[in-house]
């Protein structure tokens, strides 16, 4: 179970930091699930649920600490359902947090508007999932190039997640176009999860600024994970641009590539009302998580990064147009210490 507590994120970004609690949340749970993965127990995400049952049975003050998803991990030969027990609090004791906390009323109200009531209401939620249609591409088509299984890194899953940080700075080298067909194939070939009409139909979609990619010519480009292929949209040097729309972040201009996940959010918000917007952020904010892992599965490195909303969606225009970023992940080889 994933839960966000408010003030801790909010004492920095404010209001924002709704956003932050999915972006934070997709890292533990690209985490959980490449665990669950690689010791092959089954694993689902779930977004829909009686927000306030689960929040009496955690024990959890929903003033303070917000219900984000749940993650079910493994499977019993038992398909028989049985009735659900009354939901009773655990009535754990916990520390205080801190002698004083500050309060967001706004962000309970934006997580109110999304709380799903009663069951009934869980189950009209999951059986509306968006079918979103892409548009078939129209610019020049790069077909990726995973690396073999041989040429892949060995380590597993425990060692990747040690190792796993955000590089204080990059060092302007390229990465190769197979280590970033790696990244894109693993990080963007499905989710188990209960808010899509299948594993493949991600609600978010993958647009890249490549500054330095061995054997890929620099410029703009959006990834179509069905084809396998990245479709050019402009082609030229936009390094500053990257650092532009990465609020003038110097880690976006010495990146390799930076990858900026937007979604498409009205006929998600159509389909699946406000908590479709907890689903677009945690389907980008997971997949970012798994590129981090991914990158460092390969030797080089990952961070996230805030961005400036609008301008993104200008600049990956008209493809983008009227599309909303969710995530922004930078990847490159880390500078070393002097």
């Amino acid at each position: 179970m994933l839960t966000d507590v408010v003030w801790r994120n909010a004492v920095k970004y404010q209001v924002r930091e709704y956003r932050h609690a999915f972006w934070d949340g997709g890292t533990l749970l690209a985490n959980t699930l490449a665990m669950a993965a690689a010791h092959r127990l089954p694993a689902r995400l779930v977004l829909g649920f009686v927000d306030a049952e689960l929040s009496r049975l955690l024990d959890l003050d929903p003033e303070r600490e917000l219900t984000l998803a749940l993650v079910p991990i493994g499977a019993t030969p038992d398909t028989s359902v049985l009735p659900a027990p009354p939901v009773t609090p655990l009535y754990l004791e916990i520390e205080p947090y801190s002698r004083r906390e500050l309060d967001f009323p706004v962000i309970r109200a934006m997580h109110a508007a999304s709380s799903l009531p009663d069951a009934s209401a869980v189950a009209a939620w999951r059986s509306a999932p968006p079918h979103l249609a892409r548009p078939a591409p129209t610019g020049p088509l790069t077909a990726m190039h995973p690396l073999a299984d041989d040429e892949r890194p060995p380590d597993p899953i425990e060692q990747v997640i040690v190792r796993r940080g955000s590089p204080r700075a990059f060092a302007r080298e390229a990465i190769s176009f197979g280590q970033l067909s790696t990244a894109l194939d693993r990080a963007l070939r499905g989710l188990n999860a209960d808010c899509l009409e299948s594993p493949q139909a991600l609600l978010s979609e993958a647009y890249l600024i490549v500054n330095a990619v061995d054997g890929l010519a620099p410029g703009a480009y959006v990834y179509h994970p069905d084809r396998q292929a990245l479709e050019l949209l402009k082609t030229g040097n936009f390094r500053s641009t990257a650092g532009e729309l990465a609020l003038h972040q110097d880690l976006a201009v010495d990146a390799s590539v930076a990858i900026f996940f937007l979604a498409d959010l009205p006929p998600i918000l159509a389909r699946q009302g406000n908590r479709g917007y907890r689903a677009a952020q945690l389907d980008a904010s997971l997949a970012a998580g798994r590129l981090y892992l991914a990158a460092y599965a390969l030797g080089f490195g990952a961070t996230g990064l805030t961005f400036f909303d609008d301008a993104v969606t200008n600049f990956f225009s008209p493809h983008a147009q009227g599309k909303s970023v969710m995530f922004l992940i930078a990847l490159g080889k880390k500078r070393k210490r002097s």
